[in-house]
């Protein structure tokens, strides 16, 4: 495992050296068997070792970087003083560096385990395509599955951040109602409404197109075309915009009865376009909030248009 030196950073490997090959400093792991005081109070003594010992690094890798001033302008102290303050700063820029250094280290990393994890999910074939597509994102080029064509693996896009490794995770796996509900709780996170629970007309006019395109893609991609959002759109042109015609389609009405969300068929034998079920959480003749399920639908439908 490589780690980095606590004063200068360098880079090592864990267990092979005792000592920083730049700095010196002792890179012996901190004892596991102590009590959680002691730990504690050594971590805290280390700590206090590590500032001096960085502040000596700085100091002797700036000697020579510090204009002298002509001889006889300031006498000992003041002279000392100058060069303290010089060292301070540096080192107080040198601290921010490396701070921001190691979130970027942090932050790669988390993403190269991300895609380690979902990587192990898919076939060698399946690899091969989306290591294309991240090179392809990661270029610029890579562009989101139009309606009619046939969707391949891609990298998932946010506009506003968000992560859909659970999501991907939950639909391999074929967990359909974990998946809505994720589904769901994405949705509010894209539209910043977690704390209310529920979605307006303009909160789903607002929602972050990328993310709508992604979350569409994923339910397609994994249902293999049974499940999604463009699904249920060409089954509501085909009933010219009857919601009741349309929800007797996806069996969001049964018999002349309104299903509630706990009788949703959360299975591949679902019929086309029985999920996700976005426009709606109690039950299919409510809404998402102020606005129907008819209107969130209609609002949903016209933001994948214009995708």
């Amino acid at each position: 495992m490589i780690n980095h030196c606590p004063v200068c950073d360098t880079e090592y490997l864990e267990g092979e050296y005792e000592r920083c090959s730049s700095c010196g400093w002792d890179l012996t792991p901190v004892p596991g068997s102590a009590s959680s005081k002691l730990r504690k109070a050594f971590l805290a003594k280390q700590q206090i070792q590590i500032d001096w010992a960085r502040r000596m690094w700085v100091r002797q890798q700036m000697q020579g970087e510090f204009t002298p001033h002509p001889a006889g302008k300031f006498n000992d102290s003041e002279r000392f003083s100058q060069l303290e303050n010089q060292v301070d700063e540096r080192f107080n820029q040198v601290t921010i560096q490396l701070q921001e250094a190691r979130g970027e280290r942090a932050y790669l990393q988390s993403q190269i385990e991300w895609i380690s994890a979902y990587l192990q999910g898919l076939n060698f074939q399946q690899i091969e395509t989306v290591l294309s597509q991240v090179s392809e994102w990661i270029q610029g080029s890579a562009i989101l599955p139009t309606q009619g064509e046939t969707a391949e693996p891609f990298y998932p896009s946010s506009e506003v951040g968000i992560d859909y490794s659970r999501l991907m995770n939950l639909l391999s796996k074929g967990k359909w109602r974990k998946a809505d509900e994720e589904t769901w709780a994405i949705a509010l996170k894209a539209t910043v409404r977690e704390e209310e629970g529920w979605l307006s007309i303009e909160d789903l006019e607002r929602f972050p197109k990328t993310d709508l395109a992604t979350l569409n893609w994923l339910w397609e991609y994994y249902s293999h075309g049974q499940f999604g959002l463009r699904v249920q759109q060409e089954i509501w042109e085909r009933v010219q915009g009857d919601y009741t015609a349309f929800c007797d389609r996806v069996r969001w009405r049964v018999q002349d009865n309104w299903i509630y969300y706990d009788e949703l068929d959360f299975s591949l034998e679902a019929v086309a376009g029985h999920l996700p079920a976005i426009a709606w959480r109690k039950r299919s003749c409510y809404g998402v909030g102020k606005s129907t399920a008819q209107e969130a639908l209609i609002t949903l439908f016209h933001s994948l248009q214009n995708i």
